[in-house]
C-alpha cells in the first residue's frame, strides 16, 4: 500500500539549532489537524485497525494482519482510502502541503529524533490516531 510520504519532517535540514525541535506539540497539532476529516470517513473497524497501527512496534505487519480481517469490501474501501492520502488534491495532501509551506523552512538537529517526538506526541492525542499511525508506518520504513 503506498503511503505519502508527506510529513515535512523529511525535509527538515539538520542544523545545529532546529527551530522544529522547539515546535513539536505545535508542529504534531498541525499534522492531525490534517487527518481530522479524513478518520471521521473510516469505518469503526478501520479506526480501530488505525489505533493498533499507531501504537504498534512493527505497524506494517499489523497493518497488514489487521486488513486482513476486515471483509473484503471493507478491506478495498479502506486501502482506496488510504491511496487517497497521496491523491494530489485530496484533503490530506492538500493539507500537509499546506503545512510544508508554512513549515518549510525549519530545521533540526536530527530527524529522526525529531520524528520520533512528533509521533509521541501525536499518540498521545486520542484525537489523531490515524496521523500517528500514519507517521509510525513511515517511522517503520526508514524515511
Amino acid at each position: 500500500m503506498p503511503l505519502a510520504s508527506l510529513l515535512i519532517i523529511i525535509n527538515l535540514t539538520g542544523c545545529s539549532s532546529g527551530s522544529a525541535d522547539k515546535k513539536v506539540p505545535e508542529l504534531a497539532n498541525e499534522m492531525c489537524d490534517c487527518f481530522a476529516k479524513f478518520q471521521q470517513e473510516l469505518s469503526p473497524d478501520a479506526m480501530a485497525l488505525m489505533k493498533t497501527v499507531s501504537a504498534s512496534a512493527s505497524p506494517q505487519a499489523d497493518m497488514m494482519a489487521g486488513m486482513s480481517k476486515l471483509k473484503p469490501e471493507d478491506a478495498t474501501a479502506f486501502a482506496e482510502k488510504m491511496q487517497s492520502i497521496a491523491t494530489k488534491g485530496s484533503d490530506v495532501y492538500s493539507c500537509m502541503e499546506a503545512f510544508d509551506k508554512k513549515h518549510g523552512k525549519e530545521t533540526t538537529k536530527d530527524k529522526k529524533a525529531l520524528t520520533e517526538k512528533l509521533l509521541k506526541e501525536m499518540r498521545s492525542n486520542i484525537k489523531c490516531p490515524v496521523g500517528a499511525a500514519i507517521v509510525n508506518l513511515s517511522v517503520a520504513k526508514g524515511m
